[in-house]
């Protein structure tokens, strides 16, 4: 409870709570001393009356003497209840007379058996009035042979040890306000309000706000000495957060190249595939025409020397039907593959959202990767839905597959092992969710938890940058706008899971 205080709560608690301590020990103080001074005085008064009687008892030793000096007393001081003279076997003098002969009692010698008088205060009696009760030594020739018993009624006494504790308390409580007043005035003005200055300032600096230099000059010392140091705190802040700012600029503009770079290595990639895959039929389309050229001319030399037969022409349709069949087909391939790696590289290049069905795309990106998959013994396959379309960047897609379909070759695989990859695509409300996995190697703990992390790679001495995973991340959570998780296990394959909103803005 008391650390949810304020700090000014907190002070002026603790100098109350001293306050009170200090003015509890005055009051007690003050208190006792005077109820000493009273006793003193009580005990002057009993030792001037003992030397009186014990004078005149010496000169006469006359009991009546004694007695009247007791009436006497009691007459001129109505404070006084009893005056009793004990003889070491009964009482010799009493202002109550029927007292007189009575056995002493034994206790009252051994009080006044060191020689000193005694006080005992007597606060809880029946009629109610405080009471002491001093007894002192009775002495001839130096000897005890007896002691004086006074009875005093100490009501004004008491009456005024209360009035004067009443009176500091009184005294001590305004005193106290006062200082807790004044007190809680200085620690706002000299504490509170330069801390609260301090504390909005670093609150606007939170925000973001323009910041004002802080200025106390009524504050204290110190407190002035933290504004100061605040001060120069938020300026320095001030010139490493731009320091910071030129970095991350840097850095954006840094990965932004390597993401470029990046896209034209893959775009060279895929126009080292174009040009490999085109090759085939248009080589098988040259050789046809070649052969269809030769076989023309032949059969142009038989028509000219009029040497032509039936079996002649029949053979020639028969190789012209052939020749063109085949043509055909081989021209026909290459303008699919033409067709498909144009569309592939315009999406890379341009960046251009637009609608397209998944599986068909991820199919059309894999045309395109084929001679690095001829390369290996590895089998892909595509499954799942076949209506599975979504609104986005084609071209961001492609590059991440092409950059799983490289990694799982360059670190899944040993060189000629046998393999297999899966991409399975499944459609829901939110989205499209692609699942691409493969059975290599895997990956352990350590790794997965940093797969994504720019410029992370196990095969840096074998010139890779660590830069292909944290590529797909940026093309998966910034470009596709979706999310996109790895799974692992060393010895059991690894599997990606990316999930793709149908359209900008559904983000799952």
């Amino acid at each position: 409870m008391f650390r949810r205080l304020s700090l000014q709560s907190r002070m002026i608690a603790l100098v109350t709570a001293v306050t009170f301590v200090m003015m509890s020990v005055i009051v007690w103080f003050d208190s006792y001393s005077l109820q000493k001074s009273v006793e003193e005085t009580y005990i002057s008064q009993l030792n001037g009356m003992t030397i009186a009687i014990n004078g005149r008892y010496e000169e006469s030793h006359s009991i009546t003497d004694v007695q009247q000096i007791f009436d006497y007393i009691q007459y001129k001081n109505k404070n006084v209840l009893q005056l009793t003279l004990y003889g070491k076997k009964s009482v010799l003098a009493a202002t109550d007379r029927e007292r007189i002969g009575q056995p002493t009692p034994p206790a009252i010698l051994q009080t006044v058996e060191s020689g000193r008088t005694s006080v005992t205060h007597m606060r809880d009696e029946a009629d109610g009035v405080p009471k002491d009760l001093l007894a002192a030594p009775l002495k001839e020739d130096g000897n005890t042979f007896g002691a004086i018993e006074l009875l005093l009624d100490t009501t004004d006494t008491s009456k005024l040890v209360r009035e004067r504790t009443t009176l500091i308390i009184a005294v001590g409580l305004a005193a106290t306000l006062l200082l807790l007043f004044v007190l809680s005035a200085i620690i706002r003005t000299m504490l509170i309000r330069p801390l609260l200055r301090v504390r909005e300032a670093a609150l606007s600096v939170k925000q973001g706000q323009n910041y004002k230099d802080i200025h106390l000059d009524n504050a204290s010392l110190e407190i002035r000495e933290v504004a100061s140091a605040f001060n120069e705190m938020v300026h320095n802040l001030e010139g490493r957060y731009n320091e910071l700012e030129q970095a991350m600029n840097t850095i954006r503009q840094t990965q932004k190249q390597l993401v470029e770079s990046e896209k034209m290595v893959a775009l060279g990639n895929l126009v080292a595939g174009v040009s490999h895959e085109i090759n085939t039929p248009l080589g098988i389309g040259v050789t046809a025409a070649s052969y269809i050229d030769e076989k023309s001319k032949e059969f142009a030399a038989l028509y000219e020397s009029s040497r032509m037969k039936r079996s002649d022409l029949e053979e020639y349709l028969k190789t012209v039907r052939e020749t063109t069949g085949m043509l055909q087909t081989n021209l026909a391939r290459a303008s699919e593959l033409v067709k498909s790696f144009k569309q592939v590289a315009v999406d890379r290049s341009a960046q251009i959202r637009r609608s397209f069905n998944v599986k068909q795309y991820v199919q059309e990106v894999l045309v395109s990767l084929k001679p690095n998959l001829k390369r290996t013994k590895l089998q892909v396959s595509v499954q799942g839905s076949e209506s599975a379309a979504i609104t986005s960047d084609p071209g961001a897609l492609s590059q991440i597959i092409t950059n799983f379909i490289m990694n799982s070759i360059i670190h899944a695989y040993d060189a000629d092992a046998e393999g297999t990859i899966r991409i399975d695509i499944a459609e829901s409300e939110t989205g499209v969710t692609i699942r691409y996995s493969d059975d290599g190697k895997g990956m352990p703990p350590e790794i997965v938890e940093q797969i994504f992390h720019p410029f992370f790679t196990t095969k840096r001495g074998a010139g890779g940058t660590g830069l292909g995973m944290h590529i797909v991340y940026n093309l998966v959570t910034q470009s596709l706008g979706g999310t996109i998780r790895c799974e692992s296990e060393v010895g059991a394959g690894t599997t990606f899971t990316i999930h793709i909103p149908m359209s900008e803005g559904e983000l799952s």
